[in-house]
């Protein structure tokens, strides 16, 4: 028998050690070296260095453990319990649920999981309790652990996937022998079809695309777009494109929910001041001669080179008027 917390042995064949093979008092030759091979072939064996786990218990946020599980062993026969677990990728972590079977290994002496084993084919959930050791009634998968049903995105022909218990996504897709990745939540599917198919104005999914040249967003090309999308740079932030358009109905800049005041269009502006100017031209002589002073003589050639002046600056080009930031 291994001595190994993992390893066990496993029957090849299917088949019973011979016990009486009714030979005669003088068995021939022939009949002893049948019953010899038959009773090799009922008794070869072959070890299996890993198993596969039962999880009964899950331990998170430990000190000097961060992740471990303990359970039972499904397929060896005795000391079923290996002890504690440990995730054997440091990297890339996947907390199993009570109830769900993991691949586990031994080295050095310290047993490791790997995978969660596909049981129900489910994305959510892939518990199966009770295959080992007790069954407890409606089982708790974990502290707050709710099942949900998930549909897995449509695969494509060159699809690399990870995807969360939620409908969370991170897909690489190379579609059109294009590099794009994909970033999605999906919090419920509005179709009956069995897989979801990727979509950036699905009102319930929240996306991140970056792409090349191909796929449904064209050119090489960010796509963000969510019902409410928050950038926050505590000392600045900075956008550098020869070209920043701001769609849609209102655009508030400085205070997002309090008091605010409209922008001004600049060329109605500026045909306002340029009729306002010209009126005031007009005017301006008829101020000039309306008394017998020589007071409002002064003020109305006053007013008229002051307004033929404002008049001379509105006109010149590109003064007032921004270069780069338009509205409508």
């Amino acid at each position: 028998m291994s001595k190994s917390k993992i390893g066990y042995f496993k029957k090849e064949n299917h088949l019973d050690v011979p016990v009486d093979m009714k030979m005669g008092r003088v068995p021939r030759p022939q009949d002893i070296s049948y019953y010899a091979k038959q009773n090799n072939k009922a008794s070869k064996v072959e070890y299996h260095e890993s198993d596969r786990l039962e999880v009964k218990q899950v331990i998170r946020n430990k000190p000097g453990i961060r992740l471990a599980i303990r359970g039972l062993l499904i397929n060896k026969q005795v000391d079923k319990d290996p002890g504690l677990v440990l995730p054997q990728n440091a990297n890339s972590t996947d907390v199993p649920l009570i109830g769900e079977h993991v691949n586990v290994v031994e080295r050095d002496g310290i047993v490791y999981f790997t995978t969660i084993v596909n049981r129900k084919g489910s994305l959510n959930e892939n518990s199966i309790p009770g295959v080992v050791g007790e069954y407890t009634p409606n089982t708790k998968y974990g502290k707050n652990f709710k099942r949900t049903e998930v549909k897995p995105i449509k695969l494509k022909e060159s699809s690399i996937l990870r995807e969360g218990r939620f409908g969370e996504a991170i897909h690489f897709d190379g579609s059109n022998n294009e590099p794009t990745i994909k970033i999605s939540t999906q919090n419920k599917s509005t179709t009956e079809e069995l897989y979801r198919k990727e979509n950036p104005d699905d009102k319930n999914t929240s996306s991140i695309y970056l792409t090349s040249e191909g796929d449904d967003v064209k050119g090489k090309k960010v796509l963000i777009q969510s019902n409410g999308i928050f950038i926050t740079g505590r000392s600045e932030v900075k956008i550098n494109a020869p070209n920043l358009s701001v769609t849609e109905n209102e655009t508030k800049l400085g205070n997002r929910d309090g008091k605010v005041q409209p922008l001004v269009l600049g060329k109605d502006l500026m045909e306002f001041l340029n009729d306002l100017i010209t009126d005031l031209l007009v005017l301006a002589p008829l101020i000039g001669s309306s008394g017998n002073s020589g007071g409002a003589a002064t003020a109305g050639t006053k007013m008229t080179k002051s307004m033929t002046d404002l008049q001379m600056k509105l006109k010149t080009p590109n003064k007032f008027l921004s270069k780069t930031v338009k509205t409508v």
